[in-house]
Formats: structure tokens, sequence, C-alpha cells
């Protein structure tokens, strides 16, 4: 009998490769700081506000903190644009961020569980997010300029696909620790101290990662006309002002999601975790897919198509009754494969937006924008919420938030359709 046998790559020579090992390095960086976000936001986050007594309304405006605190983030070209040299200072900014946001685990030790703690939990959050939201345009820069434009898109893919991975297991374990620690205050204190570990290590390893040196021109002025560039750059705009209204939209409802499932229909965080893990499985699985779709059909059609798909999460949503949690089993389907190239073509086309000069100001520009959005939203969403009417029969049981979820779904759907009518694909 003969066995084939699979030689495993020569761990050796991919480092030695510099190409092979920048590659490496920047998939190993996804891989930790998206499981160190993950596990001090989202489902995590929220649930730790519900175990300190925060109201829906702080919960769900907190649940997004991360992206609407970057909106400040539109000030970092001022800075990187003057540097040829940034990497010392993104990894200060990476340092000091994680460990403002994850350490609010420690608060309750000192002030108890109360509204001193949610107060100096908030300003903490906001800072370290802040903060995060300039390293996160210098981050993205650094990744985006460190691999050519022909091989960008499927380094992206490939990356993405592994740190989908990665974050499915976090979430799997994690969620099981809560459950097993009884939803108390240690199981939250492992969740947030295994996210600090997590930066740690992530600056460790950009530390050795190299950093292409960004071209300065030393005659050029930077002024009001430099900084309002995106503004003027009509396809750029466009493509700013479809998200801010897709995705105010969708945190109408969306931020309070945590929220409903722990507080309102009593779900486990194992249960809820398993959710969360079925839509990254799709992301896992359907990410390929998406790149070979893109490549037939073109970039826009992709782009919408896989919007559409995305938001029937929503549809789903707005019939999930304790008496239907069963749907909690199909929505995520939906989300992971929609999301799984939505996600990515949003990324890449973005940067063909974008001038080769000046990405800095762009990438600002968007992460202000998109941060806006997910800031408008859960406070529409909670004004909306406190007009909506109070409706119990075999379908509706909490009407406020059902009807909210039919509500984005509804806007999401009409923005796609008003959205890139008459565009040329492109292919990346």
């Amino acid at each position: 009998m003969i066995f084939r046998t699979h030689k495993l790559p020569d761990l050796k020579a991919v480092w030695q490769d510099d190409e092979r090992r920048k590659g490496l390095q920047f998939i190993l960086s996804g891989v930790l700081i998206n499981v160190s976000a993950t596990l001090s936001a989202g489902i995590f986050f929220s649930g730790y506000l519900v175990y300190l007594g925060a109201s829906d309304y702080l919960a769900g405006l907190m649940n997004n903190v991360a992206s609407w605190s970057s909106i400040l983030g539109i000030f970092s070209y001022l800075i990187f644009e003057r540097m040829a040299r940034r990497k010392k200072l993104l990894l200060t900014l990476l340092l000091i961020s994680r460990i403002l946001a994850c350490s609010v685990i420690f608060l309750p030790l000192i002030f108890g569980v109360g509204d001193t703690t949610l107060i100096f939990l908030a300003v903490m959050s906001v800072a370290g997010n802040i903060l995060w939201g300039f390293f996160s345009v210098g981050y993205t820069i650094w990744l985006m300029n460190s691999f050519p434009q022909e091989k960008r898109s499927t380094f992206i893919f490939k990356r993405t696909f592994w740190l989908r991975i990665a974050i499915t297991l976090s979430i799997i374990g994690m969620g099981f620790v809560l459950d097993w620690t009884g939803k108390s205050y240690t199981g939250f204190l492992i969740v947030f101290i295994t996210s600090l570990v997590f930066s740690l290590l992530d600056a460790v390893n950009l530390f050795g990662t190299a950093e292409p040196v960004n071209t300065i021109d030393p005659d050029k002025q930077f002024n009001f006309k430099a900084f309002f560039e995106p503004l003027r750059n009509l396809p750029f705009r466009s493509f700013m002002l479809f998200m801010l209204l897709y995705y105010t939209g969708l945190t109408l409802s969306s931020s309070f999601t945590s929220v409903y499932l722990l507080r309102y229909l009593g779900l486990d965080y194992s249960f809820v975790s398993f959710v969360s893990v079925l839509s990254y499985i799709s992301l896992v699985v359907f990410t390929r897919l998406w790149r070979r779709v893109e490549i037939r059909i073109g970039t826009i059609r992709t782009f919408r198509l896989t919007g559409f798909i995305a938001i029937l999460e929503f549809l789903f949503y707005a019939f999930i009754t304790q008496n239907t949690t069963y749907l909690l089993l199909i929505a995520p389907i939906f989300n992971g494969l929609g999301n799984s190239g939505f996600n990515i073509i949003a990324l890449n086309y973005r940067y063909e937006l974008m001038p080769e000069k000046n990405r800095t100001v762009y990438e600002g520009w968007y992460g202000a924008i998109f941060g806006l959005g997910l800031l408008i939203g859960p406070n529409i969403g909670s004004m909306i919420m406190e007009r909506l009417p109070v409706i119990e029969n075999a379908v509706i049981q909490h009407s406020r938030f059902q009807l909210l979820y039919l509500l984005s779904f509804l806007l999401a759907a009409l923005i796609l359709l008003l959205s890139f009518r008459g565009k040329k694909t492109v292919i990346s």
C-alpha cells in the first residue's frame, strides 16, 4: 500500500522571502487585532453593559462606539501626511487605545456596579476608540500600500478568510466561558483580559512588519482645498453618501440586537454566540465564492447583490420572538452569505476610487462618514422605538424591536435599489 504524503510549507523559506513574510505578518495581524476587537465589542461589550445595568439606549449607542468614535479620524491626514515613517506612532496609538478599551473591565473593582462605573466606562471607551480611529486610518493605508494593486484584491480575500475563522473560534470559546461562569463578572474579566493579550501580541507582530516609505512632498501645502478633495471627487462622494444612508438604516435596529436577545428574549450567551458563529461560518465558506462572481459579473452588480442578500437577516429578525427563536438559525446565514462579499468589495472598490496620492485624507473622510452613520442610526432608532405602537399577537411580542427591524430592511432595500444605477461594472 502506497501512502501519499503532502510536504508542509518550509516556514524558514517563507520567512526569508520578504513578500511572503509580509503577507503572513498581515494575516497574523488581522487575526490578532480582529479577535481582540471582537472580544471587547459587540455581544461581549453589550452583555457587559447589561450586566452593569445600562439602559437600552446606552447599550445600543455604545454597541457601535468603535465606529462612531472614529469620526475624528478625519483629521489624521494632518499628522500622517507629514510622516514618511508612521509605524512607531501607529503602534503607540494601538497600545493606548486597546488598553483604554479593555481596562473598562476593572472599573467595578474600583467603583462597584453603578452610575459612576458606567460614566467612566463611556469616557474610556470613547477616548480609546477615538485613538483607534486614528490608528485604523494609518493601519489600513499601511496594509493597502504594502501590496501592488494587481495583487491587492486577492490578498484581501485570503486575509479575510483566515481572520473570519479566528473570529468564529473566539466567539464560540468565549460564549461558553460566559455561560460556564454563570454570566458573572469573572467571565467578562476572562474575555476582556484575553482581548488585551491579543492586542499586545498584535503590537509585537506589527513591530517586526516592514513599512513602505510614504512619499512626502515638502512643497505641498495643507489647506482646505486638499482637506475637502474627497467631497469634490463625485464617484467617491457618491459612495460615501451610499454608505452613510445604508448603515444609518441598518443601525436603526441592529444597534439594539444584543440587548433584544439577552435582555428581552433571555437567551444564553452560548446560544447567542452560536448564532454569531453561524454568521461567521457563512462568511468563511462564501468568501471565495464572491471573488469568482465579481470577476464574472463585475464589482457593482456583485456589490448590490451581496447587499440585498445581507439585509434579508433584518427581515427574519422582524419575526423573531420567544416562540420563533429557531429563525435565529437561519437569519445569520443570509448575513454571512451577503457580507462575505459586500464588506470586501466595499474596501476594494473605495480604494479604486481613491487617487494614489492623498489617500490618508480619503480614508479619514470615509471613516468619519461611516462612523457618523453608526452614530445617527441608534439615536434615530431610539426615538422611533419610543413612538412605535405596542402590539401583542401571535406574530409580534416585542413590537418596538420587531417593527424597527422591518423598517431597517425596507430602508436598506430602497437605498440599494436607488444607488449605483447606470454605473459601469468594474473588475478588481
